[in-house]
């Protein structure tokens, strides 16, 4: 068990968990999957990396049906410090807010740094690299943004492989 000390914490601070716990999560999730699966071939692992890549040009192209679409119907995103996002509703505000403000990805390298699971799930662990523009009222923003991403990744009904659930965190330079 991961015990967290937090009294030195102030109300406004999170605590972070060690890297190698996001790890444990991920591998505790593969335990889980049913006995006798077929380990995670490289026609998935292909597979897989076409969609991350889908995802990537879909953020570019500023084309939200498209992000969506890479997507598990039932998807929950964990960015860090933020309740998670258990609907389609949720993410799409999140992402995609209507009170005026608006985003858009400049540049975006994905590095997969780990992938393993089973024909039927698998998790992906990488690294990321943006730049993108934040615009509201008279606000308006440059910025750029390093993270580490984990991604569990589900085979759909229909064969295809779709991100089921996603977190992400600030990496230090």
């Amino acid at each position: 068990m991961l015990v967290t000390h937090v009294s030195n914490l102030s109300p406004n601070e999170v605590p972070v968990r060690p890297r190698h716990s996001v790890v444990a999560i991920a591998l505790a999730i593969l335990a889980c999957a049913p006995a006798g699966s077929k380990p995670l071939g490289s026609a998935d692992e292909r597979a897989i990396r076409q969609v991350d890549s889908v995802y990537v040009a879909a953020w570019l192209r500023d084309d939200t049906a498209a992000v969506l679409r890479t997507l598990a119907p039932d998807a929950v995103l964990m960015p860090a410090g933020q309740r998670p996002l258990a609907t389609p509703n949720d993410i799409r505000a999140f992402w995609w807010p209507s009170d005026g403000s608006r985003t858009k990805i400049l540049t975006f390298h994905r590095v997969i740094d780990e992938m393993a699971g089973d024909g039927s799930l698998a998790w992906v662990r990488g690294t990321d690299t943006l730049t993108f523009t934040y615009n509201k009222g008279q606000t308006h923003s440059q910025l750029a943004s390093r993270s580490m991403t984990l991604a569990v990744w589900r085979r759909q009904p229909d064969g295809t492989w779709r991100i089921s659930r996603m977190m992400w965190g600030t990496r230090a330079p």
